[in-house]
């Protein structure tokens, strides 16, 4: 992000306004999503398929498991993100508990669009009182009306959007782009998770392995379902852009 002149003296608070109607803060909160790997998320005819690069450990010794980008929150209800992982547990813990509390109330799962707007609530809060700053994670929330998958996508700023097919993190508009030249309109789960993997890899500059993804299926009146690394090597064999990406060598020392 460019410096503009000027700017300095409204960019040390998510408080203050710009004089045209800007709050830096919020945009450095966007563009530090921008640093951390796509995620996707693509609805089909009776669920909905997340799929998100990750970053993975250059030591040989990280669990790339341990690094999590699709989340369960409850029954017919996940997300996926993108951003600061730390803010992320912390929006996904809020997210559970208010399914839950909607669950003891109504005796009932609680409507993902209800949660979408309870969360860009509590995102818009951070944009609006002093001592605090923004969470520096994008969101794509997906659940069930009548048995039809549904997403909503919070950024920021708090703002909710309605998506049936949308990219959040590295490159989205290129990768959202690429999702709506290529979305049809009778998807499967297995042509959903394939779009969902290109979209992916149109945001990845390089080629990656298949542990670089973290795949997870939506279906009603189900837990969210991960797949296994072998599931996804399987599934993605033969695709031209997985493989191991090439490291310059310095010489031997």
């Amino acid at each position: 992000m460019e410096m503009q002149p000027g700017q300095m003296a409204y960019d040390r608070a998510s408080t203050v306004f710009s004089p045209d109607g800007r709050l830096f803060q919020v945009e450095y909160a966007l563009q530090a999503i921008q640093m951390g790997g796509t995620a996707v998320a693509v609805t089909y005819a009776s669920g909905i398929v997340f799929v998100a690069y990750r970053n993975l450990p250059l030591s040989t010794l990280a669990e790339a498991g341990s690094i999590e980008k699709s989340f369960a929150i409850d029954t017919g209800l996940g997300c996926v993100t993108a951003g600061l992982i730390a803010d992320s547990r912390v929006l996904v813990e809020h997210l559970r508990v208010e399914a839950q509390r909607h669950r003891l109330m109504y005796n009932e799962v609680a409507p993902y669009s209800h949660l979408g707007h309870e969360l860009g609530t509590l995102l818009q809060q951070y944009t609006q009182y002093g001592g605090t700053r923004p969470f520096a994670v994008s969101l794509l929330l997906g659940g069930f009306t009548d048995h039809v998958p549904g997403l909503v996508e919070l950024d920021p700023s708090g703002a909710t959007i309605g998506w049936k097919a949308y990219a959040i993190g590295r490159n989205r508009r290129a990768v959202a782009d690429y999702l709506e030249e290529n979305l049809g309109e009778s998807r499967t789960e297995e042509t959903a998770f394939q779009l969902a993997v290109k979209a992916v890899a149109e945001g990845s500059p390089t080629p990656f392995p298949p542990e670089s993804l973290d795949v997870a299926i939506l279906e009603p009146a189900s837990d969210l379902r991960r797949l296994s690394p072998a599931d996804i090597a399987r599934r993605v064999s033969g695709l031209p852009f997985i493989g191991i990406p090439e490291r310059k060598t310095t010489g031997s020392r």
